[in-house]
Formats: C-alpha cells, structure tokens, sequence
C-alpha cells in the first residue's frame, strides 16, 4: 500500500470526472481536508469510506489500494499483499469506531450523572409560611432570622436598592430533593445583621412575590411586590451550558468529517449562546434581586442573536471554502 502513489490515482480520476475535492467530499460524506490528505500523500482512506470512493470514482477498492489501474494480471501475492491491506484497514475502521462509541458511551453516562447531580442538589425555594421563617431583633441590636424545621437551605443576599438607597436584605429557605432523601433538615439560626444597617428584609420565595418580614419604618411607603428572577436557576445554567457546550464540541470533532458535521456544530453552538447572554445580560447584576421579565427577555433574544449570528458565519464560511478546495 503506497499513500503516494493512491493520492495520485485519487487526484487523476477526480480530475477526469470534473469534479472539485470539496464535491468529492460531499459525495462521499467526508470533508474536503481529507480529500486534499489523501491526495497529497498524507492520509489514506479508512475502510468506511474506501467503497463509497471507489464507486464515486469507477474503480475497485484493490485498484484504490494498489495506487493504479488494473492493466494487467495481479499475481497472488499482489492479491495477498492488497487482502491483508484490506484486512488492516478494516481491523483500525473497527478499532476507531469502537473508541469513538466508548467515548460517546462515557460523554451521555456523564451528562445523564452531571444532570442528576444538579437535579437532586438543585434548591426548591419554599412559598412564604409563619412556620418556615421569621425575623427577630434582639436587645443588642442583632437582626436573626429563625428557619423552620423543614429548611434544609437558605440564601441570604443583601445590597442597597439603586431606588430609594434602603439597605435591602433577602431570605429564600430552600429544600432540594438529596436533603428529603437523606432527611437533612433541621432548625436554622440566621444572623442578617445589625438593625442600624438594615433598613428591609424581604423573604424571597423563588418566583413568586417577596414578602416584607421587617422594616425598620414599618414598611410605609415602601413597594413590597417584586417579581425576581429565581438567583440560582442563572448559576446552574452558566456550570450546565458550559457542560453542554463542550459536549457538543466533542460531539463534532468526533463527527467532523461526516455530512451532518455542520448541524452537530450548530446545534453545541445553542448552548453556547445562552451561556455567552446570560453572561452579558447580567453583568455586574449577579448579587442582586433581579425583575424576572426584563432579564429573561434580554437573555432569550440575545442568546437568539449570538446564535443566529453563529450560524451565519458558519454558512459563509462553508460556501467560501467549496471553490477555493478545488484548485
């Protein structure tokens, strides 16, 4: 088996059909990269795509693996050397399709734990109740907040509102569905502060409204109904899109030089482009309580834009790269 003299061949019969490396390519369901390596010398065909080129360029695969046209007799051990070929390459064909389905295996196994683990350990916020929660200040001047015996989390966030200038802090008590399982819960003890730096504390039931526990003016004139934007839905989706977006880089350069390379591509690029608006889109915001509306909107169109601006690009780029692989 010569490389040299097979890409030669490969090159005279694909010129003598008219045909471009990348048309070449698309016939076959590879890229134009492998053709142009096949023919200068420095690859040679696997045994998958070995027929498919074969009956693209009107010859036999021996003729292929010899690096000529069959003008006379092959001798037997010709016909030994060319089946023993064919055997290796069969033997790496298999070999590589094998660790290419381990490697695809291993990557869902770990998507499908990766998501289990967030599921299981992803916070439940529990709808305001006396019992789950409650605001105490104490003789010295200490703000606590007493969680329920069902609180198996809490999250605590506190700034000042650009509005009115109030120093604003609030409570979400939170379940997730390891803590029932292992039944970790139990009585929770919060220190918000001091009452002279505290001016509201609000309870922040996930998606719903919060809900004024204190207030040092008694809440007058204060607007208690916020709708917030759930604080961690945002964190696990920055660690799950990340997680998404290199799964689906793997999952194209495993594929990349099969016919459905560019939808794989544009389909890991999606992830991306949420990932890359969240990003955007709440920079400079992540320690503060956000309006729900507003910010989702902001993510979904510019996640929307990036993507559709990716996939642009990737389309460009293709219909650029057809005439300039045929020379």
């Amino acid at each position: 088996m010569n490389k040299e003299n097979t890409g030669k061949l490969i090159s005279q019969l694909r010129k003598e059909r008219k045909l471009t490396q990348a048309q070449l390519a698309e016939m076959i369901y590879v890229s134009d990269k492998a053709v142009s390596r096949w023919e200068t010398g420095r690859g040679f065909p696997d045994i998958g795509s070995l027929e498919a080129l074969a009956k693209c360029l009107d010859v036999s695969e021996a003729e292929l693996l010899r690096g000529e046209r069959a003008g006379e007799t092959i001798t037997s051990e010709e016909l030994k050397d060319i089946s023993a070929q064919g055997v290796s390459l069969t033997r790496d064909y298999i070999n590589r399709r094998k660790l290419r389905f381990a490697l695809i295996g291993f990557l869902l196994a770990l998507i499908v734990l990766t998501a289990t683990v967030v599921h299981l350990n992803s916070p439940r916020y529990i709808p305001y109740e006396k019992n789950v929660v409650s605001v105490e200040e104490l003789s010295d001047g200490r703000l606590l907040a007493l969680c329920g015996p069902e609180v198996s989390g809490y999250d605590v966030d506190s700034f000042t509102s650009a509005d009115n200038g109030r120093n604003e802090v609030f409570i979400g008590c939170y379940q997730t569905i390891w803590d029932n399982l292992t039944g970790k819960k139990g009585s929770v003890t919060v220190l918000l502060g001091e009452n002279d730096s505290v001016d509201d504390v609000y309870y922040y039931p996930g998606d719903q409204i919060d809900m004024l526990l204190y207030s040092r003016d008694d809440g007058e004139g204060l607007n208690t109904v916020v709708t917030t934007l759930p604080r961690l839905i945002y964190q696990y989706w920055l660690v799950i899109g990340m997680f998404l977006t290199a799964a689906g880089m793997l999952m194209y350069l495993l594929f990349r030089k099969r016919y459905f390379a560019k939808t794989v591509l544009k389909a890991a690029l999606l992830p991306a482009s949420f990932t890359l608006a969240i990003v955007l889109t709440l920079w400079g915001h992540f320690s503060e309580v956000y309006n729900a509306p507003y910010y989702l909107s902001g993510i979904v169109l510019l996640g929307m834009a990036i993507w559709l601006l990716a996939v642009m690009m990737i389309n460009n780029r293709h219909e650029k790269a057809r005439p300039a692989a045929g020379k």
